[in-house]
């Protein structure tokens, strides 16, 4: 096993509206998580990481979009493939 480690992928902050009673829960886990040593963003950003790659499969199939012999999908001009991220996320963004 190597001591590298490779640099996590740079994050950008997205804006999504939800109803105001789900920010209010939202908050209110993000404390109790908080002080129990979790990390609610990080949990979020998982799902949010599955639910893109599983609308974005769901779309490929629908167009009709066949993967590449390597495992790569093409998507508009951008090639697609299914990278490990560190904690074992798949990004879909290709490259390794």
């Amino acid at each position: 096993m190597g001591v590298l480690k490779r640099k996590e992928e740079r994050t950008e902050t997205i804006t999504l509206r939800v109803p105001a009673s789900v920010k209010t829960e939202i908050d209110r886990l993000r404390e109790r998580t908080s002080e129990a040593g979790f990390d609610l963003n990080g949990t979020i950003c998982e799902s949010i990481i599955r639910l893109t790659r599983q609308v974005r499969d769901e779309m490929d199939a629908l167009e009709g979009k066949i993967g590449g012999k390597d495992g790569s999908r093409r998507t508009n001009g951008l090639v697609h493939s299914d990278r490990t991220l560190p904690g074992g996320v798949t990004d879909g963004q290709g490259g390794a």
